[in-house]
Formats: structure tokens, sequence, C-alpha cells
């Protein structure tokens, strides 16, 4: 080990001792994802003592039909259920991630805290830390709603919380909010640089009932089913055992998505015997491996000189390429494939065997 290692080491190991490592940090694009992904595990993480941390990237507040400072009460609530205190709220808008770019969107119509509908233009919350969104707590004043913001709100937390284990949606998941949170935290931590912490990916939406049959949704007994067709060999690589009466008592908590009854809501579907994941672990192809990159992945094409989208207007929250650097680890029969153009991360997609296709 050269002296110049030696002594940056050093200086990680000094620093580590100076700053909070949170042990779980389970990021969730929406009030209710954190528990649905997650509950089981933060349960059992608190039940042995580790520190656990949970950032909400929306309020759930998809125009004035849903009303964001509620839906941050509910995950308060339910979170507190399983002895989580640390909740962070970075307030950007329900279903636009995916249209978060270099300039801001246009204002949105939300609910403020008395319940009048108003149009905004930036992150706020009522229920982080001094009871302002994470941006307006670090910065002094609210964010534009830029992918750049975003990033930066990320890196920050991620900076400050240091986190072993991140739980975050997987880029599969259907919901656009669900795939776009992973690809800002994929960012973010590439930014933050260093020692990666470990990544247990999860899925939410997979179909329009997944996990369960349409009929049938509180069953306590059985574990997740496999992903529906054609990613149904696409098996995860960790399960692991929950109490499924105690996630459903903590589902039970986001009323204004379970009702009162949650045991007939789709919510309850993630109550089951286990919790399961996809961890992340990639490595580099070599040299002498081929791959044919798809030709459309989730509404974007990939072309001679970049990253369009359906229209075929470059990519504006990913600048169009002309270098891809791919990395890729199998499950299974699959292929999981990771991008990164020259301005980061890019795209993620299944390279499914023989038959099927994504």
């Amino acid at each position: 080990m050269g002296i110049v290692h030696r002594v940056v080491s050093l200086l990680l190991l000094l620093s580590g001792c100076a700053a909070h490592r949170v042990d779980v940090l389970v990021v969730a694009p929406h009030p209710d994802d954190e528990a649905l992904l997650a509950a089981g595990l933060m349960a059992e993480a608190r039940a042995r003592g580790q520190s656990v941390a949970v950032v909400l990237v929306t309020n759930g507040d998809f125009t004035c039909e849903r009303d964001g400072y509620l839906r941050e009460d509910e995950s308060q609530r339910a979170l507190a259920r399983l002895d989580v205190r640390a909740v962070h709220f970075l307030g950007y808008p329900d279903g636009a991630l995916a249209r978060l770019g270099d300039a801001p969107l246009d204002a949105l119509e939300h609910r403020d805290a008395t319940g009048e509908c108003v149009a905004r233009t930036g992150t706020y919350a009522d229920r982080s830390a001094n009871r302002l969104d994470e941006h307006s707590a670090r910065t002094g004043q609210p964010g534009p709603w830029t992918a750049q913001t975003l990033q930066a709100d990320l890196r920050a937390l991620l900076e400050r919380l240091r986190p072993r284990t991140v739980v975050l949606p997987h880029f599969i998941d259907d919901h656009p909010d669900h795939a776009m949170t992973y690809v800002f935290v994929r960012r973010a931590l590439e930014a933050v640089g260093g020692p990666q912490p470990r990544l247990l990916r999860g899925v939410v939406h997979a179909g329009p009932c997944w996990p369960s049959d349409c009929r049938t949704f509180f069953e306590p007994l059985r574990p997740m089913p496999p992903l529906p067709a054609p990613l149904e060999a696409y098996a995860p690589g960790l399960r692991r055992p929950i109490d499924a009466q105690q996630k459903l008592d903590v589902i039970s908590t986001y009323v204004s998505q379970a009702g009162v009854d949650p045991t007939t809501d789709w919510l309850s579907s993630f109550a089951r015997a286990d919790e399961v994941y996809w961890p992340e672990a990639l490595w580099d192809f070599d040299e002498a491996v081929t791959l044919t990159l798809p030709s459309e992945w989730r509404g974007y094409h990939f072309t001679a000189e970049g990253v369009t989208d359906a229209a075929g207007r470059p990519l504006r929250t990913w600048a169009a390429t002309t270098r891809l650097t791919l990395r890729l680890r199998r499950a299974g029969a699959y292929q999981e494939v990771l991008a990164w153009g020259d301005d980061g991360f890019m795209a993620g997609w299944i390279a499914a065997p023989p038959g099927a296709s994504r």
C-alpha cells in the first residue's frame, strides 16, 4: 500500500468517526412506498438496534386530488410504529419525476397546509427537520423542480447520512416515478464517490395487480410471487422473512391510500411472509463481450447519435452521448445491463432470454 493511499485511508477513517452513519436508508418515491418496500426490513433493523432513515422524494401530492401534507403525516405515523424517526421529505412533485430536466417545471397545483388548492413552483414539506423540505432546510429557500436540484439534494443527504445499505425501487418498476428514483439515487451515489453502500432494489408496480391475483389481497402466509411474464424467471437474489401482520398494521396507517379496511386493498398484497430484493452487484464488460443495444427502452431510443425520446428529441435530463460504458450482472438466465454516458448514469434494462421480451 502506497503512502498516499494510506493517508487517504486514514483521513476517511477519521472522517467516519466524526460523522453519523446510518445503517439502513430507504428511499421511496411516494409516502407508503417506504412501507411497501421495506417495513419488515426496517422493523428487523430497529430490533437489532440499527439506525434507520427514510427519504421521501415526493409528498404523494398528485395535483390537488391528494393532500401532500396529509400523506406526510401518514408516513410519519406509520414509521413511528417501526420506531423510525429520521424522515426526510424532499418535496418534489408526484407524477413528474420523469419530466425533471435542466429547466424548472411550470407551476403545479397542490394543497397548502390549510387545505386550499394553490400553485407551487418548488420544493416544500411540513414534517421534515425544522418543518421544512430538505432543500429549504439546507439552503434557506425552496429548490426549483429540476433534475440538478433533486440530484444535489440526494447527494447532500447521502453525504450526511453515509448509509451502509440503501433500499430503493428497481429501475424495472412500471411506475415512472419509481424508475426515476433509482436513476437519481444512482447518479447521486456516483457524485458522492468513495465506497458505495449495498443497494437492495425492490419492485412495487409490475402489472395491474402484482403481487396479488386481483381477487385476494392480504395473504400473510404466502411468499412474494414471481414477477409477471416475461420476467417470471428474473428471480430476486434476497428473500427476508417478515411479520406480515406487523407490516399490515403499518400499511393501515396510510388511510388515504389503503382505506379503512386495508385487507381488501391492493397495498395489503405486500404484507406477506417475506420481502424480496434484487441486490445490485455489477461488473464491467470484458472487451471481448459484445452486446446489441436494444433499439428502444421505456420510450427512449438508442441511435448512433445518442439517446432520444419517442419523438426523436434528444434527452433533456441526460445529454445525448457518443460513449457508452456498460456494466452487467447475471440473474439466472437474465442479464441486467446498466449504461453510463458522458454525463453519468443513463439507463438500465433486462436482457431477457430467448423467447422473452421486455
